[in-house]
């Protein structure tokens, strides 16, 4: 039986530690930004054709595929799952569906997954020359190709890597077609149909459809009284295509693509469209990957709701027009590569009243990429924004000539990839703070193909919590452990600048497989007291504990999620925050794989602390100092009058609001966070008798923002 990668980097990882416990990387269950967008998404009306040239590096927007030039949205554009692709930008095919799902077909063979599919584009006429086109007029389709899994380290044994490799068994699939005009029967419309009392149908009884008069149901099951039936209610008709394979390319592996060349972190693929039945108005093409899901846990049942996202394709710069030949493989293009990063030396984020001149960086490092084949002179700026209105600095334009990326690798002068921060941001007493940094690179002289690809922006946020993430999952990270009386914790390491007060810690806890990962967890902060096992400092001393929470709720993971301390705890110097759990169940945190934290957050499944094997970053977030509005991490002035008693209960429980008049809701959760009952706070009480005897939680919101949440115990 072949392993699907994950479990194979799993196996590499556990084995010489089998009998102990360790820390891993696993994939996720649901994409948030899709998650989001869907809920938001209108469909558009009616279709109109695009004309050539079409062109799309999906690097100026992210989310669904621009509707302008894709017919679907099951693509994901983002800038966070490929590695050095041509320009910044990517559209990746996985295993999740429009909603940011798994598919519900999803299963260990190979399985159709996620399909992108263009508008239907005019090539019925040569509109230059005005007349039919023709096969001298070089029609080419070409894009570039990456699979995923991959690491700007190869053969970094799984530290490092990104996504998950698409198995050999695999497939990225570039079809031509068209709509024929003609409708073809698709399928039925159901109903429901309730067997009456007193009847019951064997295998092979019929019975008359009452949706369609004159047309029969055949039994294949046995069926009896009272069961519901699913029955045809209306034929359902749909346009005609045709769909012809014109290139395929097997799931690989990227470290084999830069074992034969160094430079080759995407493949460019060109094909020629010479059949006259696709020189039409309605001509489309379409990109279909098949992935293959390991939906069982582990062969030793150790790791839970390990079924998540895996085998994506990332796809870049797709480019259709005339006049073009086999050996057009160079735009005239110069263009960023990947996100411009932080000004910042440790954070992506901080407190705007803890940030000091000295946190912060001496130069940025910029990834840029000459596409043509030859040099090309260019210029380089970048402009600083303070809250979105006033320029407070703007550096020296810099011409520099940039050598082509084949064979010389990405434009490496200092003066635009190093280039120098001869500033500081100067604090000015406010709450928050924010710092738009655009970074201009661009072509001397007007000929660049594609300008949306030569701007990167970077906001640089000073509100009241750190981070050392970007807010983006590529990942989820956890502990398994294999004790017999498992224990386990992480901390990420924070310094401030000046004493001050832990108000709330914000967490991003993935989505799992039937929320198996749901577990109760408690919060911790610990002093820099301790010695890791090779020496270095670590966490110590228990400053503060908050047990009993759980990992977001089961039906949100759509953002971090605030725990708020019971009061705020004062804090200077060094300090960690994170979780200890005394089970085995791998809660499952966000962990960022575009920004590294190696050195800042640590785990401990023994006696001792050890530091991170992985790179990136761990999705904890301490809030510190003023509790203000940013993000969702407000809490309420008025928290401490909320009281519930009595705790232990038998039945019921009382609740003393806060004295206002705003509308509180209420949800009863169990101890696996699955929500028994919601609803609006309508009196100070709320009954329990309807519930096994056990562990509760009650949280209340206002809106969308939780403000308090509750052990109850009922007995």
């Amino acid at each position: 039986m072949q392993l699907n990668s994950k479990i194979s980097v799993l196996l590499f990882v556990l084995l010489p530690l089998l009998s102990f416990s360790q820390e891993m990387l696993t994939g996720t269950v649901q994409n948030p930004t899709i998650v989001k967008a869907s809920e938001h998404w209108v469909p558009k009306r009616g279709e109109t054709s695009v004309m050539l040239p079409f062109v799309d590096d999906f690097s100026h927007y992210t989310g669904y595929p621009d509707s302008q030039m894709w017919q679907d949205r099951q693509g994901f554009v983002n800038t966070g799952f490929a590695i050095l692709p041509p320009t910044i930008g990517v559209v990746t095919l996985d295993a999740l569906d429009e909603y940011g799902r798994v598919y519900a077909h999803a299963e260990r063979n190979p399985f159709p997954a996620d399909t992108l599919t263009s508008n239907p584009i005019r090539l019925d006429s040569n509109f230059a020359q005005h007349r039919p086109m023709r096969v001298a007029d070089s029609l080419y389709l070409s894009f570039y190709y990456q699979p995923a899994g991959g690491s700007r380290t190869p053969h970094s044994g799984g530290w490092a890597r990104v996504g998950d490799a698409p198995e050999h068994s695999d497939k990225l699939v570039l079809e031509f077609g068209y709509a024929t005009g003609n409708t073809v029967f698709a399928g039925f419309i159901y109903g429901e149909y309730v067997i009456e009392a007193g009847q019951y149908y064997s295998v092979g009884d019929s019975v008359e459809n009452p949706f369609m008069p004159g047309t029969y149901y055949v039994f294949e099951n046995d069926a009896y009284a009272g069961q519901t039936i699913q029955m045809p209610m209306d034929s359902v008709f749909e346009d005609e295509y045709v769909w012809n394979e014109v290139w395929s390319s097997y799931g690989c592996d990227l470290d084999d693509w830069l074992d034969s060349n160094s430079l080759m972190y995407f493949k460019q693929v060109m094909v020629p469209i010479t059949d006259e039945q696709y020189y039409r108005d309605n001509f489309q093409f379409r990109f279909r990957n098949y992935a293959s899901l390991d939906l069982d846990s582990w062969s030793s049942g150790s790791i839970v709701g390990w079924s998540s996202n895996c085998d994506q394709w990332n796809i870049d710069y797709v480019r259709v027009d005339l006049n073009r030949n086999g050996n057009d493989l160079y735009p005239n293009d110069v263009a960023f590569v990947s996100p411009t990063l932080s000004s910042l030396r440790e954070y992506q984020a901080m407190p705007w009243k803890q940030y000091r001149p000295s946190d912060m960086i001496t130069n940025f490092h910029n990834d840029l990429s000459n596409l043509s084949n030859s040099s090309k002179n260019t210029s380089y700026t970048f402009n600083i924004v303070k809250n979105h209105g006033q320029t407070i600095y703007v550096s020296p334009l810099n011409n520099e000539n940039a050598q082509p990326y084949y064979p010389n690798g990405l434009h490496a002068d200092p003066h635009h990839a190093e280039p120098q921060l001869e500033m500081s941001y100067e604090y000015d007493g406010a709450d928050s703070a924010t710092f738009t940094i655009t970074h201009i690179f661009s072509m001397v002289g007007g000929n660049d193909e594609r300008r949306v690809n030569d701007t990167s922006k970077f906001e640089q946020k000073f509100y009241n919590y750190y981070a050392y993430d970007d807010g983006t999952a590529e990942a989820g990270y956890c502990l398994l452990s294999t004790m017999l009386n498992p224990e386990a914790s992480c901390a990420v390491k924070f310094t401030l600048a000046e004493p001050d007060t832990l108000q709330a810690v914000r967490m991003w806890f993935n989505h799992t497989l039937n929320d198996e990962n749901v577990a109760e967890f408690t919060l911790m902060v610990w002093d820099n007291d301790g010695i890791c096992a090779d020496g270095s400092e670590g966490p110590g001393t228990v400053l503060y504990e908050l047990p009993a929470r759980l990992p977001g709720f089961a039906d949100d993971y759509l953002d971090f999620v605030p725990y708020y301390l019971d009061e705020p705890l004062p804090l200077s110097g060094t300090f960690y925050v994170g979780f200890y759990q005394s089970h085995d169940v791998q809660l499952n945190i966000g962990f960022d794989q575009n920004n590294d934290a190696s050195g800042k957050f640590f785990y401990r499944t023994t006696a001792q602390w050890f530091p991170s094997f992985y790179q990136g970053a761990p999705m904890i977030r301490p809030v510190v100092g003023k509790s203000f509005d940013h993000y969702g991490v407000k809490p309420y002035d008025n928290l401490a009058n909320i009281k519930i008693y009595p705790n232990p209960t038998k039945d019921r429980i009382h609740i003393q609001k806060p004295d206002d008049d705003e509308v509180m809701n209420y949800r009863i959760l169990n101890i696996y966070g699955q929500c028994l009952e919601s609803g609006a706070l309508l009196s100070n009480e709320l009954s329990l008798e309807r519930y096994a005897d056990g562990v509760y939680f009650i949280q209340f919101s206002r809106g969308d923002r939780p403000v308090f949440t509750e052990k109850i115990i009922k007995q």
